[in-house]
């Protein structure tokens, strides 16, 4: 009698290796849309009886980054007599939609008078200055902690509690055209260097070129930096060695 033939078992199937995981993102975003916000430069200011008396040029942070002032170009006559005041944040009422003066000031006429003197709890007549627990912000030169240039605030987005959202950036070179970042207000750290307050954030040059452009007729995307970018991938377990008895 003929033996039926054996039909070898297949070899058995190699270990797969494991795949690495995608390196993390430099950058955290923060989508914030178009309508949720308002921008401070050059808003238009009213009075709560809705007469626009001037515009918002530049918003003064405290220790914390708590806004505590805005500054307003008050108009005057066909430009003659404009000059700048002070007034509490706690006043500002922020109006998100569009085509509408987006700061109210909630105080009483007398409090919106500009007093030849500064008085505690109305306008402050002249520019803000850095100090120790003041920050002008507009125009205010964003630096990492080591001291190394991020940028130049251009704007300040603020949503409808009056909360500061995020600050644009000027991150130009000076070989390259005009390119502006929005970074998330809550990745600016505020610190007293010099006998002055002063916004640091802890951006390398690599995470400023893969943050997203910012752009006045898109929504907004707010970076932060991405902690998890600067650890390591942790390397998969190698596989465990043969014993001597599997070896023979």
């Amino acid at each position: 009698p003929r033996k039926p033939h054996r039909v070898a078992p297949p070899p058995p199937t190699p270990a797969s290796t494991p795949v690495a995981p995608p390196p993390a993102p430099l950058v955290q975003t923060r989508t914030i849309e178009r309508g949720s916000f308002r921008t401070l430069l050059d808003s238009e200011v009213q009075k709560p009886d809705g007469k626009v008396v001037g515009r918002a040029v530049d918003m003064v942070a405290g220790p914390g980054g708590k806004p505590q002032e805005v500054v307003v170009n008050l108009q005057g006559f066909m430009g003659v007599g404009d000059r700048k005041a002070n007034f509490p944040w706690s006043a500002v009422r922020i109006n998100v939609q569009p085509k509408s003066p987006a700061i109210t000031l909630a105080l009483s006429p007398a409090q919106l008078q500009i007093p030849d003197r500064p008085k505690a709890g109305g306008a402050q007549a002249g520019a803000p200055e850095a100090s120790p627990t003041r920050l002008p912000m507009l125009d205010t030169t964003v630096e990492r902690p080591n001291g190394a240039k991020v940028g130049r605030v251009v704007d300040v987005l603020i949503d409808g509690s009056a909360a500061p959202l995020a600050v644009v950036l000027d991150v130009s070179d000076l070989l390259e055209k005009r390119r502006t970042i929005a970074a998330d207000w809550s990745a600016l750290h505020f610190v007293t260097k010099n006998n002055a307050l002063e916004a640091q954030l802890e951006m390398s040059d690599q995470q400023l070129d893969a943050s997203p452009p910012y752009a006045n007729d898109q929504a907004v995307r707010a970076v932060s930096p991405n902690s998890a970018a600067a650890a390591t991938p942790a390397t998969p377990p190698a596989a465990p060695a043969a014993s001597a008895r599997g070896a023979q």
